[in-house]
């Protein structure tokens, strides 16, 4: 027999000896008709435990939210401007439901303590208080409302800012489908050309109509680039199911839904190499992912973010080549500014590829 196997076995021979030793005490005590727990109070004790385990609760919540909340990357280091509106709004909803759950739980807790039953105690009977029933109804209804107010308030910057926000703005467009991310840019026209399921074929997965000449110029990347500081105005769709680009620094999510293209204004506010000095990590790379779960391969809907200044924003964006040229040099043979046939068309594997 190997020393693990020996060892084994003593803990459960030990085991079995605590065993009959309890059982030999129950039954010396049975014969002498001794009860133990005869002047125990079960109401007492459980007051003691409340009161314990409200002490012990309290304190383990509060180390674990202090281990935890360097690892809280949602409520550290926003990237955008609305981002520090919203965490602000995070902080003020977190104060007061904590502040709550504080005061209502220390109370119910000392209450299970203070009035456990005792002998000769009765038990006060007040069903009703007029006063009681108006104070904990509006006071919780005005706060709700402020919480509520603050996040229209916030909502509406996001979803419609003022007319100088929206005509500074850049546009693109993010796609999800199973199971990748297509990044679509305007040209040097700054206009996004119509896009739409039935001029799907082949290689041109986005559906982009050729008989708009707007869409001549509209670029594909497997990255996506955004000048810092400078509103971006975000156009959402889905070709199959539901998905939800997020940019978590940047506190931006919205769900992509099939047949219901949606949007999202926000301004980048840190550049990746800010953001790698402020995490003091080299290697930090921002990051689009899909917060919907649609199907099993969506651990693949990643995209590399980068933040960079206008100039650089503008030399990459110079660098990259039009869909439409390169979808005309593989297929020559079709007309100017017409919709190829599916028939028609070579597949061009590098600009569908999955990242």
């Amino acid at each position: 027999m190997d020393a693990q196997s020996l060892l084994s076995l003593t803990k459960w021979l030990l085991v079995f000896i605590f065993f009959l030793v309890i059982y030999s005490m129950a039954l010396v005590l049975r014969l002498k008709k001794i009860d133990p727990f005869k002047e125990w109070n079960p109401t007492k004790i459980n007051g003691g435990l409340m009161m314990l385990f409200f002490i012990v609760g309290t304190i383990a919540a509060v180390w674990s939210s202090a281990y935890w909340f360097p690892k809280f990357a949602l409520v550290l280091d926003p990237a955008s401007e609305h981002g520090v509106s919203l965490d602000r709004m995070f902080w003020r909803t977190m104060i007061v439901s904590i502040a709550v759950v504080v005061v209502t739980h220390t109370i119910l807790f000392y209450f299970l303590w203070r009035y456990q039953d005792r002998p000769g105690q009765k038990a006060l009977y007040y069903p009703h208080n007029n006063k009681l029933e108006v104070i904990w109804t509006v006071v919780p209804a005005i706060v709700m409302t402020i919480l509520i107010a603050d996040g229209v308030r916030n909502w509406h910057d996001i979803m419609d800012p003022d007319e100088a926000t929206k005509e500074a703005s850049i546009d693109v467009e993010l796609t999800g489908r199973q199971f990748q991310w297509d990044i679509r840019y305007p040209g040097v026209d700054k206009e996004l050309g119509q896009a739409h399921v039935k001029y799907i074929s082949g290689a041109n997965t986005l559906g982009l109509n050729f008989d708009d000449v707007k869409t001549h110029d509209d670029i594909l990347a497997t990255e996506l680039h955004l000048p810092v500081g400078v509103p971006v105005h975000v156009h959402i769709r889905s070709m199959d199911v539901l998905h939800s680009p997020t940019l978590m620094q940047f506190r931006v999510k919205m769900d992509a839904v099939p047949g219901m293209p949606t949007n999202f204004y926000f301004t980048p506010s840190v550049t990746t190499k800010e953001m790698r000095e402020i995490k003091g990590d080299p290697e930090f790379e921002y990051e689009m992912s899909c917060q919907q779960i649609c199907g099993g391969a969506h651990y693949n809907m990643r995209r590399v973010v980068v933040v960079e200044t206008m100039e650089e924003y503008q030399k990459w964006l110079s660098e990259q080549k039009a869909f439409y040229t390169t979808f005309k040099e593989m297929n020559p043979g079709m007309d100017e500014g017409k919709t190829a046939d599916a028939g028609d068309i070579k597949e061009i594997g590098t600009l569908t590829s999955t990242n």
